[in-house]
C-alpha cells in the first residue's frame, strides 16, 4: 500500500462529501456536475496509487522503503538526518575555542565547545589531536 497519496485522496473525499449535500435533482447545475464527475475521477486516481506499491520517488532508491508518515525514502533519511543537524549546528570560531585551550586547558575547551571543535583549532594551530600516553 503507498500511503503518500491518501492525504489528497482525503481532501478529494471531502469536496464530494460536501457535494452530496448541496445537489439535489431539482438544483443541480451542469457546472456542479462537472466539478462532482472531475472529483470522482481523481478520487479513483488517487486510490489506484494507493492500491499500488509504496514509492518514495527517490532517485537513488526507486524501489527502496518509504517511511510511512511522510513518504520519503528510508534510505535517505539518515542522510537529511545529518545534514540538517550539521547545517544547523554552528561550529564556533577557531579563535575562541584556540583561546580557551591557552587559558584553560583541553578539557575545558572540550566541555565549552565540543570535541570536534577543539579538534579543529588544533589542528589549525598545528597542535596533535592524539592524546600521549605514559609508558
Amino acid at each position: 500500500m503507498n500511503r503518500t497519496p491518501l492525504p489528497a485522496l482525503v481532501t478529494v473525499l471531502n469536496t464530494l462529501g460536501t457535494y452530496g449535500t448541496r445537489l439535489s435533482p431539482a438544483t443541480a447545475t451542469p457546472e456542479q456536475l462537472a466539478i462532482v464527475h472531475q472529483a470522482v475521477e481523481e478520487a479513483r486516481r488517487l486510490l489506484a496509487a494507493a492500491k499500488g506499491p509504496a514509492t518514495s520517488g527517490c532517485a537513488d532508491h526507486p524501489n527502496g522503503p518509504v517511511d510511512p508518515t511522510d513518504g520519503l525514502c528510508l534510505l535517505c533519511r539518515g542522510p537529511r538526518h545529518r545534514a540538517r543537524l550539521q547545517a544547523a549546528a554552528v561550529d564556533p570560531a577557531l579563535g575562541d575555542v584556540a583561546r580557551t585551550l591557552a587559558e584553560h586547558g583541553e578539557t575545558e575547551a572540550v566541555r565549552r565547545h565540543g570535541p570536534r571543535a577543539v579538534a579543529r583549532a588544533q589542528a589549525a594551530s598545528g597542535r596533535s589531536t592524539q592524546r600521549k600516553t605514559t609508558p
